[in-house]
């Protein structure tokens, strides 16, 4: 009963973050690719830190929980109701299992988002001292990290991959997350647009509004500090994806996902709101859907 409950809560999350392993980067024909890829991640790396652009501020913005324990509370309610949503699909009896399972995975996001922005706006959570950026910059706070972040990401996996063919042992799959794998043995345009459609919007709407919105804050409010906060968190980002992930994609997709989910941490701690990590979120995860209908087509 367990097992299947975790494993509704993380179809309910269905991400594609750290599944941007779509090539073999041991190939021949990848090396210039991924050598242009770590350059780029260096020039990110030094940008990033003469900018310091991955020190979060000293005092924390935008809303907060009045108490670290209501924000877990809620954060664990927006779990459970991701459960309760995703299971909720079962009473229309949809036929084709790809589309079942794509329904799972929207009704359980659109309960969360709703659960989450309910309680962020709500007498539980209080304005913090400094002001929270205004949406133009926090969209261009997203839209700079976006172009950051990825780079060093992917040179991230790519390094990994070279260290465990170097070490004699398998790169990771070149497609190694579930959703990925059936877009591109579906071979539906509908169901590639809903997908689509699904993980570059909904899934960073509501994941960031869980993650970064409500547990983030909570961890920020219980005395961790803002790189604190934002590390802890992308811990346990990271590990909600484990069963998301195939054993053989594990090695290099958790440490990219880790990195992202720092990054994005911090942009919530820069801009003291849920939007400039979910434009990172969104372009992410349109970005690694369009890598697999490239190499699909």
């Amino acid at each position: 009963m367990l097992e299947q409950a975790f494993d509704d809560i993380a179809r309910s999350f269905i991400d594609i973050p750290a599944m941007v392993l779509q090539s073999d980067p041991a190939g021949g024909a990848n090396r210039t690719l991924d050598a242009a890829v770590c350059a780029a991640a260096l020039v990110a790396a030094w940008v990033i830190f003469r900018r310091k652009l991955a020190a979060p501020p000293r005092e924390a913005a935008g809303r907060l929980p009045q108490d670290a324990l209501l924000g877990i509370v809620a954060m664990l309610g927006f779990s459970i109701i991701g459960t309760l949503g995703a299971t909720a699909t079962q009473a229309f009896a949809i036929a084709d299992a790809d589309y079942a399972r794509l329904s799972q995975g929207v009704f359980g996001n659109i309960a969360q988002l709703a659960l989450a922005l309910l309680a962020i706006h709500s007498a539980l959570f209080v304005d913090a001292a400094r002001a929270p950026a205004r949406p133009r910059v926090a969209l261009t706070e997203g839209l700079v990290g976006f172009a950051l972040v990825v780079p060093i990401v992917f040179a991230l996996g790519a390094a990994i991959n070279y260290a465990l063919t170097w070490a004699g042992h398998p790169p990771a799959p070149q497609t190694s997350h579930e959703t990925l794998r059936i877009l591109e043995a579906k071979g539906d345009a509908l169901f590639t647009a809903l997908t689509l459609a699904h993980v570059a919007i909904l899934v960073p709407l509501a994941e960031e509004a869980g993650w970064r919105g409500l547990l983030q804050p909570s961890l920020r409010r219980a005395g961790l500090g803002g790189a604190g906060a934002a590390a802890m968190t992308a811990v346990l980002f990271t590990a909600i994806h484990w069963t998301m992930i195939p054993p053989e994609g594990r090695a290099a997709g958790l440490p990219m996902l880790a990195a992202l989910g720092f990054a994005l941490g911090i942009l919530r701690e820069r801009t003291g709101g849920i939007l400039a990590p979910t434009v990172l979120h969104a372009a992410f995860n349109a970005l690694n859907v369009g890598i697999t209908l490239a190499r699909d087509g």
